[in-house]
């Protein structure tokens, strides 16, 4: 599926990435590998989810995405937020696409 590309549009040169519940995050560390100019911070609820073996430009945060983002607006350039819905509060999904937007 999309050709085996990670991210889908293709973006050029993304500085900010954000992955919501990076979970064991394979994800992140493959965009980090493949964008190694670039900035990935994944946030997860779970501490024992941080891998132990990471590039350099792979930020693992402990967050909860059922509370309100800290982030500036336009702080990143991709928002990756991919199985998730079950772990947000049904209160929360308004605020939280609000929030992946800007």
């Amino acid at each position: 599926m999309f050709d085996d590309k990670l991210i889908f549009p293709p973006l050029t040169n993304p500085t900010n990435i954000l992955d919501c519940g990076y979970g064991a995050a394979s994800w992140s560390i493959e965009v980090a590998e493949a964008y190694a100019n670039s900035e990935v911070i994944g946030i997860d609820i779970s501490p024992h989810m941080k891998p132990d073996d990471t590039p350099e430009n792979f930020w693992p945060e402990l967050d909860d995405i059922n509370r309100p983002f800290t982030y500036e607006p336009n702080t990143f350039d991709l928002v990756q937020s991919r199985m998730v819905g079950g772990g947000i509060n049904a209160s929360r999904w308004p605020s939280y696409l609000r929030d992946i937007k800007k």
